[in-house]
């Protein structure tokens, strides 16, 4: 497929900066559970009038499990839509009550530990559930966070989602085409502070092939040099809504990167341990992971 034959992971007329002006707005005025009803339908809408990025969706949801059908990858924009909702509101409250969305946690003593060492740590995630609350229970925890970022499609929204961020006392980094913002995050991790990533997107120019049960996806892979040159530790880590509406994190045992054959080999042998954890919450909850682009290459 040609790249200007793909399809965008948004939305050009939803994903900018005044459409999330409106949300948080309506955040602010209406009932929870209200807003995600109504944007549960939207979604569903979505999804019914773009049947070629549901195609898209389904053959990403079929890497987990070949049988699953039209109606989870349509099913995915409806939970899309309502973690938005979810988004606005964690958003809009103030931090200490926003938190409290997240009713079970497990191994909360992994992020304790590291910050009690203070090497930092880089905590990898995948585009599933609401990641953005990761960052808001780190800063609770009192652990300084990073967010890494690529640009959002205009700079008005990238710098909205950085504001709103703050509101949280977590910091964003915007990945750029330099060796810059490398620096940063390492400078970051030296003095001790968390970074957070998405890893399950495919990058351009780094990114290597993991193994998921029906088939192969590609995850990004630079960061995990920079935690192995400043021997700082991996924590993978998940957040997903449970059927009442709260939030169950997950943070697992973390890892360090040791040097096994070839860069290429450390990378891939390294991602796949990543893609090994987080398969069995993504395998419980498919209809969590948003991934609208391409992720295999037979996609």
């Amino acid at each position: 497929m040609a790249s200007s034959d793909r399809p965008a992971p948004h939305s050009s007329g939803l994903y900018r900066a005044g459409m999330f002006d409106a949300g948080a707005w309506l955040a602010r005025c209406f009932p929870l559970g209200l807003l995600r009803a109504l944007a549960g339908f939207a979604g569903w809408l979505y999804a019914v009038t773009h049947p070629k990025r549901v195609a898209l969706v389904q053959r990403n949801l079929q890497l987990l499990d070949a049988s699953l059908k039209r109606k989870s990858a349509q099913r995915v924009y409806s939970e899309f839509g309502e973690t938005l909702v979810d988004y606005f509101y964690i958003g809009t409250r103030p931090p200490e009550k926003a938190v409290r969305i997240i009713t079970k946690s497990e191994g909360l003593e992994h992020f304790q530990t590291a910050h009690e060492q203070g090497k930092g740590a880089l905590v990898v995630t995948a585009h599933f559930g609401l990641f953005e609350l990761g960052g808001l229970m780190l800063a609770q925890m009192g652990i300084p966070c990073a967010v890494l970022t690529y640009p959002e499609p205009s700079r008005a929204l990238t710098e909205w989602r950085a504001a709103f961020r703050r509101r949280w006392n977590v910091d964003t980094i915007e990945i750029g085409a330099d060796s810059f913002t490398f620096l940063q995050i390492a400078e970051r991790l030296r003095r001790g502070n968390f970074v957070a990533t998405l890893i399950d997107r495919p990058h351009p120019t780094d990114s290597t092939p993991v193994s998921l049960p029906n088939g192969t996806a590609h995850f990004s892979t630079g960061i995990l040099l920079l935690a192995a040159h400043g021997g700082v530790p991996v924590i993978p880590a998940t957040m997903s809504r449970q059927t009442d509406g709260t939030y169950h994190s997950r943070i697992f045992p973390p890892l360090f990167i040791e040097e096994r054959g070839s860069r290429a080999e450390t990378l891939r042998f390294y991602s796949q341990r990543i893609a090994d954890t987080f398969l069995p919450v993504l395998c419980a909850h498919p209809e969590q992971w948003y991934q609208f682009v391409p992720l295999s290459p037979d996609a």
